[in-house]
């Protein structure tokens, strides 16, 4: 079939890898988020006057110029919260499952059927809301639970994979796909309910995945040793360059997996961390329009604008993270710094938010800054499974996700019931004061607990002989004897 050209060689098949699994983050996020737009043009608006002639300003309770309250749907915040919370109940069910299935199917048949699956109960989105909220409700379900195997599948997969100093610029790259769908699919969304009606929002994004899954069959491998057409001298320099071999079904210490104590760190900080970025996520349109005044279209585009700073804060600072500490620090002070950088600078933007007054670029601005640093986390400590238990990454993947993932349903819950029948400031800075105090006790306990060795109970006793503290073969002692780019790698062909 050939290969892709570059300027050296062929693009090299982990970095094929990286493209798969950039897009199926980023088709996750267009199915998780393209609701979040497509909702404020659903349902019927209610006007706030005590909250719109402020920021506006509008007199004798007059909605502002560009306001629209044509809407097909007469559903109130609290229903609009269970819709928007009904993916996020499908997803957490299948975090722990998705891990362990890839250690028995494979991440390729594993993460290609549940993309394929989503983008299907996808297109049937516009039919199921016509049958009711709680249709539509069930419908996003089912998009939630095929999607959440993603995750666990892909640590599960790039343990595999990824060399031990690659392995943050890797993971982090392909992570931010998240954030790259989100920024596509706010505009999009917006776009296309103001001009071809909202239906058309779920008929463009499920088609996406449907598309891309052409590519991940063709492309994608589960493991260098599986790989048809890697060229012999990169598979070596990955199997030698990972902390442990392939085992084709390892049996799971469970015991051991969930007495382990910076394993529930990484859940606390997960799940502090998604809760800021989930009120953002799923209710950032709202503030937009209920409290800012933003019509559609302007509002998918600035809800996209953390998102894009997100995106730009995830991939520098896995590279950031990758550099420091190969050249300058331990891997354990590195994830720290980022770790603090993820977690105590978003609470501070979080808190500013809501005292801005009425100036939309400053409180845009300290939005998208929150946003933006909690993606440091993402190299701080969202990526330490495969540091603890490499063989079973996908598995303590699902466990952390599984309950970093309750935000997802929970704060759209909470902020419906803050500000039902009372869009004001004052409610919006409630909601940003209770995610600014999760973010620091997240970061705290993070701080204090994590850790990057290889957990005793993980380690694969056929190679426990001989490797050193950072879990290389005993010939690697030292960072600076990692050639990442040396010639077997930098002239290795894929034969696509």
């Amino acid at each position: 079939m050939g290969c892709i050209k570059k300027a050296q060689g062929c693009v090299q098949a982990r970095h094929i890898l990286v493209v798969a699994w950039f897009w199926a983050f980023a088709n996750v996020y267009i199915l998780r988020t393209n609701l979040s737009v497509a909702i404020v043009s659903m349902v019927k608006s209610n006007f706030s006057a005590s909250a719109a002639s402020e920021c506006t300003g509008t007199q004798n309770n007059t909605p502002p110029a560009g306001w629209t309250e044509d809407g097909e749907f007469e559903w109130n915040e609290w229903y609009q919260g269970q819709v928007l919370s009904g993916y996020f109940y499908g997803y957490i069910c299948t975090q722990i499952f998705g891990g362990w299935l890839e250690t028995r199917l494979g991440g390729k048949i594993v993460c290609g059927t549940s993309q394929l699956l989503g983008g299907l109960f996808t297109l049937l989105t516009p039919v199921a809301a016509r049958g009711g909220v709680y249709a539509l409700l069930a419908i996003r379900i089912l998009v939630g639970f095929v999607a959440g195997i993603t995750y666990p599948t892909h640590h599960g997969m790039w343990g595999k994979w990824a060399p031990i100093y690659e392995r943050s610029r890797l993971m982090s790259i392909t992570m931010a796909g998240a954030n790259f769908g989100t920024v596509i699919v706010l505009p999009l969304s917006g776009y296309l309910a103001d001009t071809y009606g909202w239906e058309s929002v779920f008929y463009v994004t499920g088609c996406i995945p449907i598309l891309w899954f052409v590519f991940w069959v063709i492309f994608v491998y589960d493991s260098p040793s599986s790989h048809p057409r890697i060229d012999p001298e990169e598979a070596k320099y990955i199997e030698s360059h990972i902390e442990t071999r392939e085992l084709k079904s390892p049996p799971v210490p469970w015991l051991k997996l969930i007495r382990c104590v910076p394993l529930w760190a990484i859940v606390i900080g997960h799940t502090c961390s998604n809760w800021g970025f989930y009120t953002m996520l799923t209710n950032l349109p709202t503030y937009l329009k209920q409290i800012l005044g933003f019509d559609i279209k302007a509002n998918g585009f600035l809800s996209a604008l953390p998102h894009l700073a997100l995106m730009v804060f995830v991939m520098t600072g896995g590279f950031v993270t990758d550099y420091i500490r190969k050249h300058w620090v331990s891997t354990l002070t590195a994830r720290r710094i980022m770790t603090f950088l993820g977690q105590i600078p978003p609470a501070i933007f979080f808190v500013l938010a809501g005292y801005v007054g009425c100036d939309r670029a400053a409180g845009v601005a300290m939005l998208a800054l929150s946003v933006a640093f909690g993606g440091l986390a993402v190299p701080g400590f969202k990526l330490s499974h495969v540091e603890l238990a490499p063989r079973f990454g996908g598995i303590l993947y699902g466990i952390t996700n599984t309950f970093g993932n309750i935000p997802g349903f929970v704060t759209p819950l909470v902020v419906g019931t803050l500000t039902n029948n009372n869009q004001t400031r004052e409610a919006w800075q409630t909601v940003f004061w209770i995610g600014a105090g999760i973010y620091v006790f997240g970061g705290l306990v993070v701080l204090v607990f994590l850790r990057t060795d290889v957990q005793d109970w993980a380690k694969d006793p056929e190679e426990e002989k001989g490797a050193n503290a950072d879990g290389l073969p005993s010939d690697m002692n030292t960072a600076s004897d990692l050639k990442l780019d040396n010639s077997s790698t930098r002239n290795s062909t894929t034969r696509l």
